[in-house]
């Protein structure tokens, strides 16, 4: 199967944290990353889906005070996959 991401991913474990103002806080494990992108799996359900036209979350790791903004792209279950805003 072809691959479709254009960034190289790297398997890691890190605990997070996105914010989003109507929907709250939801924690959650990055499973993979590039430089586009993250695979995160929720510890809870929640319907994370927003439009992109909306406020974007803000994903902030556990163990750093900084906030990404990223969109959602994409949820299964509770594997959330979203893209970095910025570079």
């Amino acid at each position: 199967m072809r691959e479709r991401r254009f960034d190289t991913r790297k398997l890691i474990k890190s605990s997070v944290r996105l914010y989003h103002p109507v929907r709250g806080r939801v924690d959650g494990v990055i499973k993979d990353i590039s430089d586009g992108g993250a695979a995160i799996k929720l510890n809870s359900f929640t319907d994370m889906v927003v439009d992109s036209l909306e406020t974007p979350l803000l994903l902030r790791p556990i163990n750093l005070d900084v906030l990404f903004p990223v969109s959602c792209l994409r949820q299964t279950k509770s594997k959330l996959v979203v893209k970095f805003l910025e570079k």
